[in-house]
């Protein structure tokens, strides 16, 4: 019996239009304070740390800063960060630490994802604690967040990549430990084709 396709619609809740239709349905009448033009259109290698809207929040602010936040970025528990997890001998699973049980991975090329960004706030694990993006942990992006491209952040990743569908001990378990910029639609071409040619090798067959 054949196994379902991925719902692709499900996977583009990743994109920078999904961000954009997420924020703009939003009632304005809660926005005390309008979201800059600047934040949503900045270039993809701009750094939205350094952006006007990251300030000190409070209680007018902090929703606002959330839903920004959210309508640029994507918590890590939404992106499927296996699909482009590589195993060095190329089987389609890495061991955890402890060498008990395995990880899946799609073993599939970063390509045009390799220069996304990523927002950590403890992601080379140098302080106690784990490291989160965007969750109940760290609501907001903030200059706590350390950038990383993710080409390098990637291998971070593998050194507590967890087991299963679970992340590592050092990344939050509520948003995987990070979040990354909005896909553009060339982005989102090669997330959807590799989570297809990933989960068809995973599962075995053709879909």
């Amino acid at each position: 019996m054949p196994l379902p396709q991925p719902d692709e619609s499900i996977y583009r809740r990743v994109t920078v239009e999904f961000g954009r239709e997420a924020f703009a349905s939003e009632d304005p009448a809660s926005r005390r304070t309008p979201i800059p033009d600047a934040w949503l259109d900045s270039p993809l290698g701009a750094d939205l740390r350094e952006a006007d809207l990251i300030r000190e929040a409070d209680r007018y602010t902090d929703g606002l800063l959330h839903r920004a936040s959210m309508a640029a970025l994507v918590p890590g528990d939404q992106f499927s960060l296996w699909v482009f997890l590589r195993s060095k001998d190329g089987q389609p699973f890495v061991m955890d630490r402890y060498g008990v049980t395995g990880r899946s991975v799609g073993n599939q090329p970063l390509g045009p994802l390799a220069d996304v960004q990523v927002y950590a706030t403890n992601p080379q694990g140098i302080y106690e604690g784990k490291s989160h993006g965007l969750c109940r942990h760290q609501r907001w992006l903030s200059p706590e967040h350390d950038l990383l491209t993710l080409r390098d952040f990637v291998p971070l990743y593998l050194e507590d990549p967890g087991h299963g569908y679970w992340t590592g001990s050092g990344w939050c378990s509520k948003c995987a430990g990070y979040t990354i910029r909005r896909l553009n639609n060339e982005q989102f071409a090669h997330y959807w084709t590799s989570v297809q040619a990933a989960e068809a090798a995973a599962f075995g067959g053709d879909r």
